[in-house]
């Protein structure tokens, strides 16, 4: 701190002795070492208070980066969960057409009216070769289109 060596300290010893003399030296050199120790405790305090003001600084610099972060973070997971939402609003969407384009290509049932008591018939490829009978009439029907029909969406 200050550079003193032992020759100045010893010149300042005898200055002093002459000055204030054997019998206040004692007492000057007490207050002297009081004021020193004052002094250096008072330097150490300030030093001690600019490192811990340092220190917080840098603590909130990385405080608001880590929060820079954390924003940026829930940013892109807030995109993300639009990307899901929109993902899976579409996918309903496609599955809603979906069904309507799969109601549109059901295939069409028939129900002779004439044969109200039978159940609903299918329209098969082979439906030409079974025999039918008509239990209201005793003649047997060998085709379906030779029924009245009509055409139900089902």
């Amino acid at each position: 701190m200050l550079n003193i060596g032992m020759t100045e300290l010893l010149t300042f010893g005898i200055i002093a002795l002459l000055v204030l003399g054997p019998d206040k030296l004692p007492e000057a050199a007490r207050f002297a070492g009081k004021w020193y120790g004052k002094f250096k405790r008072m330097i150490s305090n300030v030093q001690n208070d600019i490192d811990r003001e340092l220190r917080m600084s840098e603590l909130r610099e990385q405080m608001q980066n880590e929060m820079k972060r954390i924003q940026e973070l829930e940013l892109k997971m807030q995109a993300q969960m639009q990307e899901l939402q929109q993902q899976s609003h579409s996918a309903i969407e496609q599955q809603q057409q979906n069904s309507v384009t799969e109601n549109k290509n059901l295939f069409l049932t028939y129900i002779p009216l004439t044969q109200q008591k039978y159940s609903m018939l299918h329209r098969h490829p082979l439906a030409s070769a079974i025999p039918c009978t008509n239990k209201m009439e005793t003649s047997v029907v060998d085709t379906f289109e030779q029924l009245p029909e009509l055409k139900v969406a089902v």
